[in-house]
């Protein structure tokens, strides 16, 4: 009611739904009484959900639409008493086989870390690979998942210079996974997922998202520059002994690899930890031993810590353990220092800071996150999949078989109507099948078929069209197809009619050769391959699997530094419309190739194109980027392939799409394909039917042009010391902005193009899992088994929590809407899958005389009822959800017959 009270435009649309509203009917000013589901999303998402984005170029402008205040959540901002609220938001709507990775701000989940790796930012965020691994591959490059802050998803890429995930074994030992050699060895014997690692986040995604800073964990980048600034240079990993002695001698704080999360546990169990180390600790060979019970509390508080220790029979070793026992005043072993702070001291962070050492907070900020949809590289299939737009009617079957259609002599469809002017001949062609010479469209009243010049019927008054139902020889035009090309031994799709205004097919001879080479056609007669997105500015050689030679010939001639190109390690800067495809795709678009060269050589009489024979043959062809929602194509320049399941490109391709990469995919093709195959003549005359269409195309890429976003990119080497400290103060993202060089400060100069710089490296953007498990295991409940073991495993993460909100938002919605479907469902023809409301009384298909079975099957009504009560039993969930699964499963019984028990008649007896 505030929005719309206060939206200075009206907010309208059709009607989307058959349901009609109750109340406030036949009003003048709306035009339906149909629900409105556009002006609702339009509103919901458009502006209310996007109102800290909105406010930030509202308060720029002066727009007078402050009232968008109060639907942000800014938590308490006072800088006395700040406090954000977790946000529950990303796991409202959880998805069963999709798990939780961190529940929101919880202890051991994702620390927030500020930076851009060279392959995140513009909405992408970064994971350790041990991170991604420990997950049971559940997260691979490219998976999306939806976050508790800034924004409500990112797509996932992999950066191993952040920190690393803490977990603890089955013989209660705690370490570091710093490398992916490390998590092969132990992965089958974690039993705690202490502690997650990092979530690297560019500043740029909050300014773009307009949320404020939260407090960044003491971070290495950090650390080198309080010792910079008292005139030292460190680069390289200090030991414990000599962390200690900076620390003491320059009065900065302790190294962040020897400072643990001293603020995740109580003073009170500081006190018992201390305690023990004293009473039962000794210093042997240079560790400290220490004499522990499995039953003892202590044990469980220095895991909270995230101490890495490993455990022999009845002791705990500690290898660290300076730096620990330094901070809590008990160096000698001895706890009286720690007591009597221990009396003065609010909390264990002031415990920590009382002993000459200063110690910042390892993770004042955990981030919250789940798995969203998973990465994609496939070809893309319309539904069914067809090789050629080209329309058979019935006469294919349920399978739309064009080589069934073909025995018959001739079959009745909707097609668009050509005159030859010369010989008269009425034809589909562009060219007269007789005399060469091109056809003409001809219009056609709607309802009586005269040939009319008008748009409309002068005696009808009915609108003209295109088309008109007649009978084609299919036979004779499928021959004529096979001489000119040659026949396909893989079966070939058409379709039953064509959904475009003019209804004009495409030439049989192009059905043919997709299928001879597996591609398939798009709505548009193009072949595409569709990708998730990914940003990517720099890249090594060996990550792409392109030669040195080639990539000199692509004008990659020097590195980021300046020296020649030489070796497949050195780091280069990515040109802004070269892209990297993954290998399916280039396997894909090589299929595609090779029917575009017969094509030209069989259709055409011309030479072929890309005479290509493997996917490196492509490199340095172009292609064109789409994205779904749009009507301009953007050209890209292929320069290699990522074993990835994405397609990397600069920030700047991706927002030429109008995307940015929270986890979208978008569609490439061949620029020879779209050129050559595309038509604005096949595109659906329906509503939309002219978006994710190459209607436009860009060839020249200026970054001033393209979606804003991307100027929000931040390009340095490192966050200053001053941002860190913004940070801890809760500072809006545009109080720093002079800090932190963005695109935006470079439009307009030569500039704009390279020299962009990055915070954090990554070894190799393919070192990470690049297929997700939700993906490779087959059944739900293999999903599900998966999801759930993985909760009790993440200390972040309430697995009793999890399982009930599965099935609240998933299973509980699913057995109850399918249920209702099947009272309410039709009924289909096994042979024509022509569709009825009721069974006709001859029991059988009117069209066909086929057998008629159920839409909605017995199976699909009760399949996740099984696994629900199993659900309800092992976590020990509420009697409220016991009832109203133990109702459901009374209606469904009501339902279905139960075969147990048989129906006896009394001539059974």
């Amino acid at each position: 009611r505030i929005a719309i009270s206060n939206i200075p435009v009206e907010i309208t649309g059709e009607g989307t739904e058959k349901i009609e509203v109750s109340g406030y009917r036949d009003l003048e000013r709306i035009e339906t009484n149909q629900l409105r589901g556009g002006a609702v999303l339009v509103l919901a998402e458009g502006v209310l959900q996007k109102a800290p984005k909105i406010m930030k170029h509202m308060k720029k402008f002066n727009l007078g639409w402050g009232w968008l205040e109060q639907f942000i959540n800014k938590g308490t901002e006072t800088e006395e008493n700040v406090n954000i609220e977790p946000s529950y938001k990303y796991i409202k709507d959880l998805v069963a086989g999709r798990p939780v990775i961190s529940y929101p701000s919880s202890k051991g989940g994702l620390r927030l870390r500020y930076g851009r790796s060279r392959n995140s930012g513009y909405a992408a965020a970064c994971l350790h690979p041990a991170t991604m691994y420990i997950l049971d591959d559940f997260i691979a490059i490219g998976t999306q998942i939806k976050t508790e802050r800034p924004g409500k998803a990112c797509a996932v890429s992999v950066c191993d210079t952040i920190e690393p995930p803490i977990v603890k074994l089955e013989d209660g030992s705690v370490i570091r996974l710093e490398s992916i050699e490390q998590v092969e060895k132990i992965k089958n014997k974690i039993k705690e997922i202490l502690f997650l690692g990092d979530i690297l986040i560019s500043y740029g995604d909050f300014l773009e998202n307009n949320h404020i800073l939260l407090p960044s964990g003491y971070v290495e980048e950090w650390w080198e520059q309080e010792v910079e600034k008292k005139g030292k240079i460190i680069t390289k990993l200090p030991s414990q002994e000599e962390a200690i002695k900076l620390s003491e001698e320059l009065n900065i704080p302790l190294h962040p690899r020897y400072t643990y999360f001293y603020h995740d546990v109580d003073k009170e169990d500081l006190k018992d930890l201390v305690l023990w180390l004293c009473r039962n600790g000794k210093i042997v060979d240079n560790c400290l031993e220490v004499e522990f019970d499995s039953n003892f509390k202590e044990k469980r508080i220095l895991e909270l810590l995230c101490v890495p220790h490993k455990v022999k029979g009845r002791k705990i070793i500690i290898e660290e353990y300076k730096p620990l026992i330094r901070v809590l005043g008990i160096w000698d072993l001895n706890y009286e220092r720690f007591i009597k702070i221990y009396e003065k001291a609010k909390d264990s962070m002031e415990i920590v800071n009382s002993f000459g050492i200063i110690v910042r907070k390892k993770a004042p900020t955990y981030i919250g996150a789940r798995m969203g949809r998973p990465e994609k590289a496939k070809e893309r299939r319309m539904q069914p999949p067809v090789n050629v737009l080209f329309p058979i009617g019935e006469a294919g079957g349920r399978t739309r078989d064009i080589k069934k259609a073909s025995l018959q002599d001739k079959i009745e469809v909707e097609i668009c109507k050509r005159v030859c002017r010369k010989c008269g001949k009425v034809t589909f062609k562009t060219l007269c099948p007789n005399c060469k010479q091109p056809t003409e469209l001809v219009k056609l009243c709607s309802r009586c078929g005269k040939e009319i010049n008008e748009d409309y019927c002068p005696i009808c008054k009915r609108q003209a069209v295109y088309f008109e139902k007649r009978e084609i020889e299919i036979k004779k035009i499928f021959k004529e197809a096979v001489s000119r090309v040659g026949n396909s031994n893989n079966d070939l799709k058409g379709v039953i009619g064509m959904t475009s205004e003019y209804k004009i097919p495409e030439p049989l001879e192009k059905g043919i050769l997709r299928s001879k080479h597996g591609v398939y056609v798009f709505k548009d007669g193009t072949s595409r391959f569709d990708a998730t997105d990914l940003p990517l500015t720099h890249f090594k050689p060996k990550e792409i699997g392109t030669s040195i030679e080639k990539l000199r010939e692509l004008g990659y001639t020097h590195d980021i530094e300046g020296n020649p190109l030489t070796n497949s390690e050195q780091l280069l800067e990515l040109k802004c419309q070269d892209v990297i495809l993954p290998e399916k795709g280039g396997e894909y678009l090589l299929k595609v190739s090779k029917f575009i060269d017969e094509l030209l050589v069989k259709l055409y009489g011309l030479e072929p194109y890309y005479n290509a024979e493997k996917k490196e043959d492509l490199i340095g062809h172009l292609i064109l980027g789409l994205a779904p929602h749009t009507s301009a194509a953007i050209v890209g320049r292929i320069i290699g392939y990522t074993k990835a399941n994405a397609c990397f490109a600069h920030p700047y391709w991706h927002a030429a799409k109008r995307r940015n990469c929270d986890g979208d995919e978008d569609s490439i093709f061949l620029l020879m394909d779209a050129f050559l195959n595309f038509s604005k003549y096949f595109l659906p005359s329906s509503r939309g039917g002219k978006m994710d269409a190459p209607l436009v195309l860009t060839t020249k890429l200026d970054p001033r042009e393209v979606d804003d976003e991307s100027h929000n990119l931040d390009i340095v080497a490192r966050y200053p010391i001053e941002f860190y400290e913004a940070t801890l103060r809760y500072a809006r993202p545009q109080e720093v902005e002079e800090l932190i060089e963005t695109v935006s400060q470079r439009l307009g100069k030569e500039e704009q193009f390279y020299g962009f710089k990055f915070t954090h490296d990554t070894s190799d953007i393919n070192s990470a899992p690049t297929d997700s498990s939700y993906k490779t295991l087959k059944t739900m409940m293999e999903k599900v088994e998966h999801q759930l073991t993985l909760a009790k495993k993440i200390l972040a993460v309430d697995e009793q929590d999890v399982a009930r909100r599965v099935i609240e938002s998933h299973f509980l919605p699913d057995l109850a809407g399918n249920l209702r479907t099947f009272s309410k469902q039709s009924f289909r023809c096994v042979n024509c899958n022509a569709k009825y409301r009721r069974i006709p009384l001859i029991g059988k298909c009117r069209r066909c005389g086929g057998r008629l079975v159920l839409t909605v099957p017995k199976g699909a009504v009760e399949k996740y009822l099984k696994v629900t009560k199993q659900l309800i039993e092992e976590y020990h969930l509420d009697d409220y959800l016991k009832q109203r699964i133990k109702i459901l499963e009374m209606s469904i019984s009501s339902v279905f017959e139960d075969e147990t028990v048989k129906q006896a008649s009394i001539f059974d007896f």
